[in-house]
């Protein structure tokens, strides 16, 4: 089941880029930081590099090259948040999403923690942090029906901000979305900067190759994309870019935090992903260095990775917060709150 609520302001953000936070330049005091970054290395087939090496990485931090500390495969606990966009999906869609989701749960390993929200029409908690499959199973039992509208930016917000706020250690969020938000308090930007200040891994399930052509058929969308022609006098695909732009947006956080997008064809590859997903958390290595530059509490540093060997992509974070600043002056209301 489609439904499309895209507005006419919407289509204009065609033309604006996407906002990116701020790097803070200001007088810097001297502090002591070990920095530690996710690494996954995939040869030209889309496996994962198993035997990586020390020596065939070097690591710079604003231009800075970096002494590597140490370096190998994390084998400590991840805490997972697992978004679910419920808004728009028919029943059997709503099977296959928890049927997924339940199977992700079931490939992590012993001692990872699992928090669930799901969001439509508002943002809903729907399990707090466990590894009791039972609960998981109940939790997501709890989903029957989807909702109209899309709180994206909201959900990523909560799950940034709130469910990974005060979390230590290996963190990831896995949002399951078609990239449409029309229901949110809060921005992208916002959102952007809630994840990437909480150095959690960001993986994107996209469900916009599904969706694109039932959006496009939409009778609403075909008169705005009527309206915006006439206007502009292009035969350009309007709804096309509209969702290559999202696509975009989405795929570009998930890579600057470390993780990965995808961009499955139908509902039965979402399982297959989120097996993928967890072998990688498993296999995902890292390296660790002591900062050599003078930091700002809430100053943003970039961090460059180079890898030596032949590969075919190096995914890492591209770089962090130092002592970041949560918060936001807007609350963002949870399901049955008034």
């Amino acid at each position: 089941m489609w439904r499309v609520c895209l507005a006419f302001s919407a289509l204009v953000l065609l033309m604006a880029g996407a906002g990116h936070p701020a790097v803070q330049d200001a007088d810097f005091s001297v502090s002591v930081n070990l920095v530690k970054v996710p690494i996954s290395v995939f040869d030209d087939k889309g496996f994962m590099v198993a035997d990586l090496r020390k020596e065939n990485f070097r690591v710079w931090e604003d231009q800075a090259s970096q002494e590597i500390r140490s370096f190998g495969v994390d084998t400590n606990p991840v805490s997972v948040v697992l978004l679910l966009d419920t808004s728009s999906s028919g029943k059997s869609e709503l099977k296959k999403i928890k049927e997924a989701a339940e199977h992700f749960a079931e490939a992590l390993s012993k001692g990872d923690l699992i928090s669930i929200i799901k969001f439509d029409d508002d943002v809903e908690l729907l399990l707090d942090w466990t590894d009791n499959l039972r609960k998981i199973r109940a939790a997501l039992s709890k989903i029957r029906r989807p909702g109209f509208r899309t709180a994206l930016y909201d959900a990523m917000y909560m799950a940034a901000q709130e469910q990974l706020k005060g979390v230590e250690g290996r963190k990831a969020i896995i949002l399951l979305t078609d990239c449409l938000n029309n229901q949110s308090f809060v921005e992208f930007r916002d959102a952007e900067l809630s994840i990437i200040q909480s150095q959690a891994s960001l993986y994107v399930v996209s469900k916009t190759v599904m969706v694109r052509e039932e959006a496009k058929a939409d009778r609403r969308v075909m008169m705005i994309t009527e309206i915006y022609r006439r206007l502009f006098g292009s035969d350009e695909n309007y709804i096309e870019e509209f969702f290559k732009k999202k696509e975009a947006e989405m795929a570009g956080l998930s890579e600057r935090t470390g993780g990965r997008s995808f961009f499955p064809a139908d509902y039965d590859h979402i399982k297959g992903i989120y097996e993928e997903v967890a072998r990688e958390l498993k296999s995902k290595h890292y390296l660790t260095y002591v900062s050599n530059q003078n930091l700002l509490p809430n100053s943003f540093h970039r961090i460059s990775v180079e890898y030596l060997a032949p590969s075919s992509k190096l995914i890492y974070r591209k770089g962090y917060y130092y002592k970041p600043q949560f918060g936001h002056s807007k609350l963002i209301p949870q399901s049955g709150s008034q």
